[in-house]
């Protein structure tokens, strides 16, 4: 049975942190990946500007950030939603190759966001002697790697509904705050300064904890 490890890696050499450092206020979500070749594996991404203001701009901007990325071989968009925009994106083998040693391990990517503090990431892994190998392989190249969590595939989370400590602690400071009434009365910004995290940071933990509350709720 396989183990389910949500995790953050922080480098300067991981892939898309140079276009995510230059528009700091873009925040990039992973929906799926492609690692049939490990050199240059594809990723479809969802891009949203955390900021809620002139977002299709710092967008626009992220598209631009990307063509200077030495990690990204090809970046096309690939359609609006209104919830952010869509790009394919090809890799080109970074410093860190975190997808090919992937395929190595024979670990299986289940999403990812990209934020200017780093990377979040969900994977499952064959056993934790794979997990020890993929955190070893992170740290020998300068990253570094913190676990959030880690089950087994079929136990049961808490809190409730699979979130983590961090996504549940986020989504009741921002239902006490207001943030999802309407009108919104505080920004995520707001919200993590009572987390006492950046503003991108509280709006991937929201984000996260809404998608997989639905996930197992619904």
């Amino acid at each position: 049975m396989g183990l389910i490890a949500e995790f953050r890696l922080s480098s300067a050499d991981l892939p898309l942190t140079s276009a995510v450092s230059t528009v700091p206020s873009v925040t990039v979500y992973i929906q799926r990946i492609l690692v049939a070749d490990p050199e240059r594996p594809v990723m479809v991404c969802r891009v949203v500007d955390e900021r809620e203001s002139d977002g299709a701009g710092e967008v626009g901007k992220f598209a631009a950030a990307l063509a200077d990325d030495p990690t990204v071989a090809t970046a096309d968009s690939v359609g609006e939603t209104d919830a952010g925009a869509l790009y394919r994106i090809e890799l080109r083998d970074p410093p860190v190759p975190i997808y090919r040693k992937y395929v190595e391990l024979g670990t299986t990517p289940l999403g990812g966001i990209v934020t200017v503090d780093g990377w979040w990431g969900r994977a499952r892994f064959p056993d934790r002697e794979a997990l020890a190998q993929y955190r070893q392989f992170c740290l020998d190249r300068g990253a570094r790697f913190t676990l959030e969590q880690l089950t087994r595939e079929s136990s049961a989370d808490d809190p409730p509904f699979g979130l983590t400590n961090e996504q549940y602690e986020a989504l009741v400071a921002a239902r006490d705050a207001g943030y999802f009434t309407v009108p919104r009365q505080v920004s995520t910004e707001e919200v993590g300064r009572e987390l006492g995290i950046s503003g991108p940071s509280a709006s991937e933990r929201i984000r996260r904890g809404i998608d997989r509350l639905l996930e197992n709720a619904l």
